[in-house]
């Protein structure tokens, strides 16, 4: 804890609400917040006693904030880093992790962020089948675990993020904002099969990267049958700021039963392969629950069965959309390879690869 920056403890006191005042003391940057407290950051990361004030200053936050100083740090040494955390009965209690609950702890972990990244790298499916992806794996390698700390009870796992030179978000942002999305899908997709009786409610938002894998994995959390109610939550990293808020989903109890009964139902979906090869005719993106598909109109291949002549598919993300709008305006035609889903009642094509289809110049002369 008191081998922290100076650059990072002034980039997160900016981040969370301190204002620093335009004349230093002693060398000192001086910060205030809004309750009037005031703390003292060295100009170096040299002084002979900076270990002492860091101390101090993770002190003071612990206490304005009602968090740990080991969090508080953490956060603060890591500012390009993701937080996914978990409050559950099988993670750490007092700071005593059992060694069972451990591995169903971590491995649940890794494989919620495994199966959000592989909707984002390959689009959405019911269920994941065969090998995971390399961007997935590099991924995993870089999360990590930690703090634990003996008065959260938390489990936290934290990914860094990496700078995408093509600007695109870097895949673990994305994934995060997915598997955020889907736990809040889940959440209230629960509450009405709760009311109804009906798990039918939960192949609808397949295509918002909900999958067999995930509801197994959060599954796990809710602890040996009927299960317990526990918590998923989400913070963003502070030299990346997102428009999505911190938050956090509570799964009541018996959450888990219904879970797996659901990702029973996933694995056993049908999953027709399908490809479409034509024009884009319509373009669909409301920027919240419905986004990024588009209407193709050409040669539609389901499996083995009668061609179709039109297909709505879903594309796998922001840069497959963009490629698509410019595709429409330039009335170029694009090829679709994916899964075949029914939603609300509608075929869709759930786009693993999207792509231009080159146009020979010469034949069309």
């Amino acid at each position: 804890m008191t081998n922290l920056s100076v650059a990072d403890i002034n980039g997160y006191l900016a981040a969370t609400g301190w204002v620093r005042q335009p004349e230093d003391w002693r060398g000192a940057a001086v910060w205030v917040h809004e309750d009037d407290h005031e703390i003292l950051v060295p100009g170096t990361d040299e002084l002979s006693d900076g270990a002492r004030r860091i101390r101090e200053i993770l002190a003071l936050l612990a206490r304005l904030e009602g968090r740990s100083r080991e969090e508080i740090a953490s956060d603060i040494g890591a500012p390009m880093a993701d937080v996914q955390w978990y409050r559950a009965p099988i993670v750490p209690l007092e700071g005593h992790f059992g060694l069972v609950d451990a591995v169903t702890a971590l491995t649940s972990a890794e494989a919620a962020l495994s199966a959000a990244a592989r909707a984002v790298v390959t689009g959405p499916r019911p269920a994941f089948d065969g090998g995971t992806p390399k961007a997935v794996r590099d991924l995993l390698a870089r999360a990590w675990i930690g703090p634990i700390v003996p008065s959260q009870n938390i489990l936290a796992i934290r990914v860094p993020l990496d700078h995408d030179h093509s600007g695109d978000q870097p895949l673990a942002r994305r994934s995060l904002v997915l598997l955020q999305r889907a736990t809040v899908l889940l959440h209230e997709a629960s509450a009405e099969a709760h009311r109804t009786g009906d798990i039918s409610v939960f192949d609808g938002i397949v295509r918002d990267g909900v999958s067999a894998d995930l509801c197994v994995a959060l599954a796990r959390f809710a602890g040996p049958d009927p299960g317990t109610r526990f918590e998923v939550g989400f913070r963003w990293a502070r030299a990346m700021p997102s428009e999505l808020p911190a938050s956090k989903v509570v799964f009541e109890a018996e959450t888990g039963i219904l879970l797996r009964r659901v990702a029973h139902r996933l694995r056993r979906l049908p999953r027709q392969n399908a490809s479409v090869t034509g024009l884009i005719g319509t373009l669909f993106d409301n920027g919240g629950e419905d986004r990024f598909r588009v209407h193709v109109r050409g040669e539609v291949f389901v499996g083995d069965g009668e061609p179709r002549k039109a297909i709505w598919v879903r594309l796998p993300g922001e840069t497959a959309y963009d490629l698509a709008v410019e595709a429409h305006r330039n009335r170029t035609p694009v090829r679709a390879h994916g899964t075949l889903m029914e939603v609300h009642r509608r075929l869709e094509l759930m786009a693993t690869s999207f792509d231009r289809v080159p146009v020979d110049r010469t034949e069309e002369s």
